[in-house]
């Protein structure tokens, strides 16, 4: 590009949309005309669901919980500490602690339950595996699930795959992700040399995907971008934080929705300042930043809202 995307992005961001986007969850799930609606039966007001529509798609973001951790070094390990405290400041939160809401999202297209991503399970410790219980409040069982697609094997995204009694959490589910993914974490030797965060935590990613994706390698389907997944869902290549990241594109009756997960953590650090590189990206270049930010663009629109739960 001949004009840098991170300049761009800083420039609309703070003028035009500052206005329109609400941050508030890790995973970003951008869409158009949201309809709030009931999903299952005897689905009830709770605060870990938040039920809208795309088109004929019934869909719900759904909590898996909410985790504290201290901004730095892993969420801005390039940054200026002073900076980070700054930006952290003007929002009134404490400068000490950053807090990272944890979601997946549940489609119904009338022929499928889908899954996109499992939440982190106990992978991270307690505030988190909540996800079964909030599907359940509004009528959807593990079991009822047929379609579980995968953006990426971080630990917070699969660590819900195989539940606490080794079982599978989704028993009925097939499984779907990309070739570029599965191949990077299942080979023989995985680099996670690039990643800004400590050993252990590089340790606990490689073990989480050996044990997640290890147990649905019978399961699985592997697919690639702008590939239909299912009717009405297509994946969108997204390499940079991992390398087959995919993004997912939702269509119904001409409404859209734009699965993005880890494009970007929160509002201070990511929107306000995209050249902060969070250390849990495996390719933290400027290119790799380009080709999110750029997917960003391409199919943002600005009426976009980003429900949070807590």
């Amino acid at each position: 590009m001949s004009i840098s995307i991170h300049a761009f992005i800083r420039s609309v961001w703070r003028s035009r949309l500052k206005v329109m986007f609400l941050i508030g969850i890790l995973i970003g799930f951008l869409f158009t005309t949201p309809t709030v609606s009931a999903i299952g039966q005897n689905s009830r007001p709770n605060a870990g669901v938040y039920q809208f529509s795309v088109g004929n798609f019934k869909v719900a973001t759904i909590s898996d919980g909410l985790l504290k951790l201290p901004p730095l070094p892993t969420y801005a390990p390039l940054a200026d500490p002073q900076e980070v405290e700054q930006a952290m400041v003007e929002r009134f939160w404490s400068p000490d602690t950053l807090s990272l809401y944890f979601n997946a999202l549940y489609v119904d297209t009338g022929t499928h339950h889908v899954l996109i991503d499992t939440g982190a399970g106990t992978e991270l410790g307690t505030g988190l595996a909540k996800l079964t219980q909030n599907l359940t409040a509004i009528g959807i069982h593990p079991q009822d699930i047929d379609t579980v697609i995968i953006t990426h094997a971080h630990p917070d995204h699969i660590g819900g795959i195989v539940a606490p009694d080794g079982k599978l959490t989704f028993p009925n589910a097939r499984y779907y992700i990309s070739e570029a993914e599965w191949q990077f974490w299942m080979a023989p030797t995985v680099d996670v040399s690039s990643l800004l965060v400590p050993d252990t935590f590089k340790q606990g990613i490689l073990a989480a995907a050996r044990k997640h994706l290890g147990a649905i390698a019978n399961r699985v389907n592997q697919f690639q971008p702008d590939q239909e997944i299912i009717p009405g869902i297509v994946a969108i290549a997204a390499p940079g934080h991992t390398p087959g990241q995919s993004a997912l594109k939702i269509e119904s009756e001409g409404s859209q929705l734009i699965v993005a997960a880890d494009v970007f953590f929160n509002e201070a650090f990511d929107l306000e300042h995209p050249d902060w590189q969070t250390g849990f990206d495996l390719d933290g270049s400027v290119l790799a930043k380009e080709i999110f930010w750029s997917l960003r663009l391409k199919h943002l629109s600005v009426k976009a809202s980003i429900p949070r739960s807590d």
